[in-house]
């Protein structure tokens, strides 16, 4: 069997047991048939007395040929119960010493798993921390904005998403160069005349001799606050200790220091964006959602238990408010039996009203996929594990499997509870891969990496966690899941390899799934966005023959469950424009949707290179138009500069009352929302030599 192939050290100790059963079966043969001659030869002889002792010989024989067999099968069989994966079951912490048994402990479990080949991984993912410097000279305000203008593309409405640039009718805010701009775009009163740089918050100290600075991850806006959430790095200077630059003396070079800390700063958008409140969490930044005034960030830290002399006090997560510093007791950490302890994985809640932090701290592994619905967080990461009876047991292969690991985390404002960890087989694409609906947690996932040894997977989980009900061979061999959406009673999931499986799935019954319609065209969406009940947006690449040949633009009518079609599409081929690209096809904040007004659009950007001219750069916006009568409509391309050496990378696109703005890591251009090419203001951002110019004079 594979079991024993992918396990020699167990083959051997099989084939000495078995090698030892058949010595003794021969010598209880022979034991028989000595014992059936002297019986022939007593009864020939009329002797009426029995040989004595047989039956103790032979039971003594039968136990010895036993007993070898029986130890290995009771060894594989406790293996098989006791697989490293999570228990469900609540383990007490009360100092450094039983965090360091419980890394012990499950380090003894792994070594003894080594001999079935089993094994247990995680990564981590590491973000700097930083401190601000502060802000620039005071710009005359003006009258209030629009109360019509783009929100930050989310997954669950009314639950916000940190971004690069945000607006809120009257400012735009983007991050550049580790600095965040505020840009006044629009008042009632001037309109979109007003379009200029209002303020740049720095997040350098260039009053020492080796500056350092802070480096902005993403922004958070409201009514009362703008939330600025980062990370330090800092500079390696001649003369600062650190290794000699390998440039002239005024060029500083940089490298970011992993001091396991995520800072965040607040700042009163009633008082000229004065800073109130800076909070320190310490932890490598996983993600963060805001709901109101109540901000989650979850956080991973390293714990290097495998060092002799480690101190686990100096590693208990603490956060800092206003120079309060608050650190985790010992008996509030919680552990799981069997997950791995190598981290601390803390989810703050944090009202910014009034300043108010809790903190749920969980010992083990880290996550990478992050869903929040309005009453829970679901964080999940990956197990690799091995089942020692899989194959004997189940006579099912492979007997080494990937499971995704959730970690569920109650959510009241700002109070945050653990509530359960639970499994399932295989591994998540992205945050799209989960949603929560009527109580139940519904999840896609997809084992294996190439051929016949993919599934994909739709499960039903119930609020323990439990499986409910699951849908599972969804594509053809070797197809991999590429997007997913949930939407209500429906789930829709896309596989490729060469054809793009569109899968409509029936979950309105928990416990009764099913695949309710199909689709295949050629391509395959990486995102995909409802439109009302009867649509759905698609955005991803064409297909070339298994490969790719361009952005595809794909709005699916899926009012027929039953039969789901292509209503429109749009196709950029690269042989027609060159090699291309969107940030839409990864990341769903850099799409604009709003119905209301029949808008669609997405950042394009194309290259093409001649000998004569080197690389040329176009890059910019699509805009269309989408309703169900025309269906999809091109209705413009926003560039800033066309065919142009440097590149002006136009990323962003929001709207206030009837202009587009749109954004580059050069301008902010606003456009009319009914002619969208014809730019009728427009301000250069400050560039690096402007933000940084105390560095480089």
């Amino acid at each position: 069997m594979l079991f024993l192939i992918n396990n020699p050290t167990l083959l051997i100790v099989s084939l000495v047991v078995i090698g030892f059963m058949v010595v003794m079966i021969v010598k209880i043969y022979k034991e028989y048939d000595l014992n059936r001659l002297l019986r022939n030869k007593q009864s020939a002889m009329r002797i009426a007395t029995p040989p004595t002792g047989m039956f103790k010989r032979i039971g003594a024989l039968a136990g010895a040929a036993l007993a070898p067999a029986l130890v290995v099968v009771v060894a594989l069989t406790l293996s098989s119960a006791t697989t490293l994966q999570p228990s469900g079951q609540l383990h007490a912490v009360n100092d450094g010493d039983d965090i360091i048994a419980i890394y012990n402990d499950f380090q003894d479990k792994m070594s003894s798993y080594q001999v079935f080949t089993g094994f247990w991984r995680n990564s981590v993912d590491e973000v700097t921390d930083g401190a601000p410097e502060g802000a620039d000279d005071d710009y005359s305000g003006g009258d209030e904005g629009s109360d019509d203008y783009s929100e930050t593309n989310t997954q669950v409405e009314g639950v916000d998403e940190m971004d690069n640039v945000i607006t809120d009718g009257k400012y735009i805010y983007s991050i550049q160069y580790n600095a965040v701009l505020i840009t006044l775009a629009y008042t009632q009163g001037g309109g979109v005349d007003v379009l200029d740089n209002y303020k740049t918050i720095e997040y350098v100290d260039d009053t020492t001799e080796c500056p350092t600075g802070f480096y902005v991850t993403g922004l958070y806006a409201d009514d009362d606050h703008l939330v600025v959430i980062g990370s330090q790095y800092e500079y390696y200077c001649e003369g600062s200790g650190g290794p000699e630059p390998a440039y002239e003396e005024d060029f500083y070079y940089y490298w970011y220091g992993y001091n396991n800390n995520v800072q965040i700063f607040v700042y009163d958008k009633n008082d000229d964006f004065a800073l109130v409140s800076e909070y320190e969490l310490t932890g490598d930044l996983i993600g963060t959602r805001k709901i109101g005034d109540d901000l989650y960030v979850i956080t991973s830290e390293y714990l290097p238990l495998s060092e002799d002399d480690i101190d686990v006090d100096e590693y208990l997560p603490n956060f800092t408010i206003q120079g309060d510093t608050t650190t985790v007791d010992y008996q509030d950490i919680i552990y799981v039996d069997g997950t791995s302890p190598n981290s601390f994985t803390t989810f703050y809640g944090i009202d910014l009203a009034t300043e108010d932090v809790d903190m749920e701290v969980l010992l083990g592994d880290n996550g990478y996929n992050l869903y929040v619905s309005h009453d829970n967080i679901y964080l999940v990461g990956n197990i690799y594990y091995f089942v020692p009876m899989a194959d004997v047991l189940d006579f099912e292969e492979p007997v080494a499997e990937t499971k995704t690991a959730i970690q569920k985390v109650s959510i009241d404002g700002n109070d945050v509870e653990y509530v359960t960890t639970g499994t399932v087989l295989g591994y998540t694409l992205n945050q799209f891969s989960m949603d929560e609906h009527d109580g139940y947690l519904r999840i896609a996932t997809t084992t294996g990496w190439w051929g016949d040894d993919i599934n994909n997977r739709v499960f039903i989980l119930d609020e323990d966690l439990e499986e409910v009900a699951r849908i599972e061979g969804l594509g053809k061999p070797g197809e991999t899941i590429r997007s997913v959406r949930f939407v209500g009673d429906y789930g829709y999931v896309v596989t490729f390899e060469q054809t793009d499986p569109f899968y409509v799935i029936n979950l309105s019954d928990p416990e009764n799934p099913f695949t309710e319609g199909e689709l295949e065209i050629p391509g395959f969406s990486t995102y995909l966005q409802p439109l009302g009940a009867d649509y759905m947006l698609g955005i991803g690449f064409g297909d070339s023959q298994g490969g790719t040949d361009g952005l595809k633009i794909s709005i699916y009518d899926i009012s027929d469950k039953t039969n789901p079609v292509v209503f429109a599409e749009d196709i950029f081929d690269y042989s027609e424009f060159g090699w291309g690209w969107s940030s839409a096809t990864y990341n769903h904040k850099d799409i604009l949707v709003d119905l209301g007004k029949g808008i669609i659009a997405l950042p394009f950007q194309t290259s093409i290179w001649s000998s004569t001219t080197g690389y040329r750069y176009t890059s910019g916006i699509l805009v269309y138009d989408f309703n169900e009568i025309t269906g999809l409509t091109q209705e413009g391309f926003i560039t800033h500069e066309q065919a142009a050496e440097e590149d002006v990378y136009v990323y962003k696109i929001k709207f206030i009352d009837q202009y587009f703005y749109t954004v580059s890591n050069k301008y902010i251009k606003a456009s009319l929302i009914s002619d969208p090419e014809t730019i009728v203001n427009e301000v250069a951002l400050p560039g690096y030599e402007d933000v940084y110019d105390t560095q480089i004079d």
